[in-house]
């Protein structure tokens, strides 16, 4: 997929915008190098304002990302659906 210069100029803005902390994961998700996790994480992040308690507690169910959202409650990829491809990943990466 090829990247415009107005998507690469908006993308520059949304980074720059961004808490510090979060700019990397950002560069790596709209440069298509995150993995699907960090992907995801970088939506949901940027989606509240990034705020992590409002990615735990986002009541957007209707989001086809919600069951994978990080920061959940209870134990790691607990809500992650089995069979997905993130709990494959998660198993890959010792994760359980």
């Amino acid at each position: 997929m090829t990247t415009t210069t107005k998507q690469r100029d908006w993308q520059a803005k949304e980074i720059a915008s961004a808490p510090e902390s979060y700019r990397g994961i950002l560069k790596r998700a709209y440069s298509g190098d995150a993995p699907p996790r960090q992907a995801i994480k970088a939506f949901c992040l940027h989606c509240v304002g990034y705020l992590r308690a409002e990615v735990r507690d986002c009541t957007s169910w209707a989001c086809p990302l919600h069951p994978y959202r990080p920061y959940q409650a209870g134990e790691e990829g607990e809500n992650v659906p089995e069979g997905s491809e993130l709990a494959s990943q998660d198993a890959s990466e010792g994760v359980s």
